[in-house]
């Protein structure tokens, strides 16, 4: 294999993650589709130190049904993790008609698979980036 080939490969898999689903906005040059179980979240992360003060939760406003299905259980983990806190801002990215917002957190850590979630301290440096199939449980590691 050349690095060219290499290289496609790597951006048409990641083009597909980023998809979400089996055969969405798979390119005509014979794109194998991921299914939207190969994309699992990260592993908990270890306990941090810093203190998260912003939590930038991205989504799509027009996914398939089963990124949309994937995307409200991240959401709902993401509720559930916060309850009763009120000391951590939450914004939710429109990943595809927000390009603008979604560019600086990219920037920070390229997401490959939706929902993403950036944990962010008092200065806006990341501290973690969570995606795919999301718990409570997850969560609320980070937010430790």
């Amino acid at each position: 294999m050349n690095i060219t080939t290499v290289i496609s490969s790597a951006c048409i898999g990641l083009c597909v993650a980023i998809t979400g689903c089996k055969g969405s906005n798979a390119s005509a040059a014979g794109t194998a589709a991921v299914s939207s179980q190969a994309v699992q979240a990260v592993a908990a992360p270890a306990v941090t130190k810093q203190k998260v003060i912003k939590i930038a939760f991205m989504d799509k406003e027009h996914a398939c049904d089963c990124t949309k299905k994937r995307v409200d259980a991240g959401w709902s983990a993401l509720q559930t993790a916060l309850a009763g806190r009120t000391d951590i801002a939450v914004e939710r990215i429109h990943s595809d008609t927000e390009e603008a917002k979604v560019a600086p957190y990219q920037l920070m850590r390229a997401m490959v698979a939706l929902p993403a979630v950036y944990f962010l301290d008092e200065k806006g440096a990341l501290i973690e980036l969570l995606q795919g199939d999301l718990t409570a449980e997850q969560i609320g590691h980070v937010l430790r």
